[in-house]
């Protein structure tokens, strides 16, 4: 065996297989924390909006929570990674 065979790791198609998967779940699972945290943030706005709203005007925005929320429970992969996606439901 030569040297460059001797300091590569070898990997099977399997394991670079769970090695991509992983990476996709590491993504997901960022992408879903980051959106928690965007949606943690508009509600704050608007609370803020809410306060500052004169005494006598309607609030705009009664439900902090209305309009910030998609579904995507329609697409093929989502049941793959329902798991990550739980927090933002």
């Amino acid at each position: 065996m030569d040297d460059k065979q001797t300091r590569e790791p070898m990997y099977d198609v399997e394991s670079l297989a769970a090695f991509e998967g992983q990476e996709t779940e590491e993504l997901i699972a960022a992408l879903a924390a980051y959106c928690r945290s965007l949606e943690q943030q508009v509600v704050g706005l608007r609370q803020e909006m809410n306060r500052l709203t004169p005494q006598g005007q309607d609030k705009p925005f009664p439900d902090l929570h209305s309009d910030l929320y998609e579904t995507f429970d329609h697409l093929a992969a989502y049941t793959r990674f329902r798991h990550l996606l739980t927090g933002l439901e």
